[in-house]
């Protein structure tokens, strides 16, 4: 993904992020309660990596949408304009076994939103669209670096699997 964040987009992910930790930090702090912003986290950042796919597209309409409404909030709120870009980074690269273990995730990740009550539907977007932003800088891309290894790892698994390389 070639589109630089903003600064004041950023803030827009960063208001998304601080909502959900404030929400946790103010209920009972359990581990649980942060699975639907955290998988959210995860699959946006995902996503970033999937270039030239749906996926890769619509992490670049996040990242514009989240520049344009984060400029006319920051302009409209403080009356100063700029674009302020930041520095763009990337985690890594999906093998085509990592990239088939991002679709099915997304299957997964579309059942489990079918399943979920109306808060954590509102957590879990949250979540992807603090991925699908953030991910654009550098600084939270070397943090998610682990997201593409983990993928290749869960696709190059069931390729084993799948082979006959790992018996169960």
């Amino acid at each position: 993904m070639n589109t630089p964040l903003t600064i004041a987009g950023a803030a827009v992910s960063a208001a998304v992020l601080i909502i959900n930790v404030r929400s946790w930090w103010k209920g009972n702090r359990e581990l649980k309660a942060l699975f639907p912003y955290g998988g959210g986290l995860v699959t946006g950042a995902s996503w970033t990596l999937c270039i030239g796919g749906l996926f890769g597209w619509i992490a670049v309409q996040a990242v514009e949408a989240n520049n344009k409404v984060g400029g006319k909030a920051v302009t409209g709120a403080t009356g100063v304009s700029g674009d302020g870009t930041l520095a763009h980074g990337a985690m890594g690269h999906l093998t085509y076994p990592g990239a088939c273990a991002v679709l099915i995730a997304a299957i997964i990740g579309g059942i489990v939103w079918k399943a979920a009550g109306k808060t954590d539907k509102k957590r879990m977007l949250g979540g992807v669209l603090s991925g699908l932003t953030l991910c654009a800088t550098a600084g939270f891309a070397q943090v998610m670096q682990w997201v593409p290894d983990l993928y290749n790892a869960l696709g190059d698994g069931g390729v084993d699997i799948l082979n006959g390389a790992v018996s169960l």
